[in-house]
């Protein structure tokens, strides 16, 4: 068994999120369990893979990020949120800190 931190990407362009991955599984004592690319995968991920961490891009095709930080993907189990976003507009970042 691994003591490792286990990780689930969540970032709509795959090639972003192909490099969060590789940054991820560069770092000692983290390992990435899987990658969605918007927030109905990543639910559904979470129920399976049940990550330790999960790094969350706020623009994603189906419901904003800010929405899963709200309670859809929390509700699902304790899992720790790290936002990743292009988001730079004081109100969406306000939003992620307050989450």
């Amino acid at each position: 068994m691994t003591d490792n931190i286990r990780v689930l990407v969540i970032d709509d362009d795959f090639r972003v999120a192909e490099i969060h991955s590789s940054f991820v599984e560069g770092t000692e004592g983290f390992e990435v369990v899987g990658s969605a690319l918007n927030a109905e995968q990543a639910i559904e991920m979470t129920r399976q893979l049940r990550p330790d961490l999960v790094l969350l891009d706020i623009y994603l095709p189906d419901i904003p990020g800010t929405e899963i930080l709200l309670g859809r993907l929390q509700s699902e189990q304790s899992v720790d949120c790290f936002v990743l976003t292009a988001a730079r507009d004081a109100q969406t970042v306000r939003r992620c800190l307050s989450l």
